[in-house]
This record gives C-alpha cells, structure tokens and sequence, in this order.
C-alpha cells in the first residue's frame, strides 16, 4: 500500500554540508532566527562514546519537545537517555524518549496536527499531502512505516549541583 502523503526533505549532502553552519549560528546570538524550528541535540553514542551535536527540527506539544526523524543515530536514545538540547542560546540538560512504534509515532504527529496545525507540522516533518487533505491516522501510520519515522520526546530533567547530585526545583510560587 502507498501512503497518501509524500515526504519532502533535502538532500542528506546538503544537510550535511549546512549542519556545521546551523551549529555555529545556534550557538551564537542570531539563533533567534532558527528558535521556532531548530535545536541542537547532544547525544552521547552507547557504543563509542562519541559526542554527536545534530540539528534538529522539533515541535512543542506542551508536554515536551518532539522530534521526528528516520536517521541510525536514533539507536542511541532506545530505553530512554539523557541528553542536552541547545535551544534558545541556552544549554540544557533533558530526557529523550525514543517512539519506534508507528501507530504511537502516527498519533503523535495526528496530536501535532490538532495542537499546531496541519501546516505547521507539514513544515517541521516534511510530510505533505496537498493543500486541502488532512490526514487520517491510517495516512499517517502508513506514512509513518513506509519512511522509517519514530519520533523521540525530549522533556526537562532536573538541573544539578555536581556531578550525580539532583538540584531541588522549587514549587511553583515558594519562596
């Protein structure tokens, strides 16, 4: 069965080629101009130990940052990792939990839709469907399997005062 949506993204030479160029200007002060659509992610590789600092798109469903991606380096976020995200100029500690499960991952992006719009998600996944068709769960599922999507939430954890030692977060409106 083919999928009623199409996936538009660039070319992984282009991406490759620009990554270092949207690094540099996340980190530095004209990162407002990419803050409603790109982060950076600092992942740590399970087996290497290598550090991967990747762009990302992502979009905020209130109850945490998603993103959708079908790249290997997911891998290293299965069973839950913690990361650091680079988003508005500021470094911060976060949870990444990765979805591989297409119906999960379909009803994250149908959530994404409802919350942010049909167009807003075209724009941050690179699935279209036309201007006049909104996807159905089964359109995105499908879409979902036939490009390989999972979806992965990033939610704040606790900052800390040193190594291995929680930082308490103070309730909201304690003094």
């Amino acid at each position: 069965m083919t999928t009623t949506l199409s996936r538009r993204i660039p070319p992984q030479r282009l991406v490759r080629l620009m990554n270092p160029l949207v690094r540099a200007m996340l980190r530095s002060p004209l990162h407002r101009a990419l803050d409603n659509a790109l982060l950076i992610l600092h992942i740590t590789g399970r087996r290497t130990g290598r550090r991967y600092d990747i762009p990302v798109g992502f979009m905020d469903l209130g109850s945490g940052l998603v993103v959708v991606t079908q790249h290997r380096w997911r891998a290293n976020l299965r069973g839950g990792a913690d990361v650091e995200v680079t988003h508005a100029g500021r470094r911060r500690p976060m949870h990444a939990e990765l979805d591989e499960e297409p119906a999960s991952v379909a009803a994250t992006l149908d959530n994404a839709g409802q919350l942010i719009g049909w167009r807003a998600t075209q724009r941050l996944t690179g699935l279209t469907g036309g201007a006049d068709h909104t996807p159905t769960r089964a359109d995105l599922e499908e879409a979902v399997r036939q490009y390989g999507l999972a979806g992965i939430t990033l939610t704040v954890r606790p900052a800390t005062d040193g190594p291995g030692v929680l930082k308490a977060s103070p309730e909201p409106g304690a003094s």
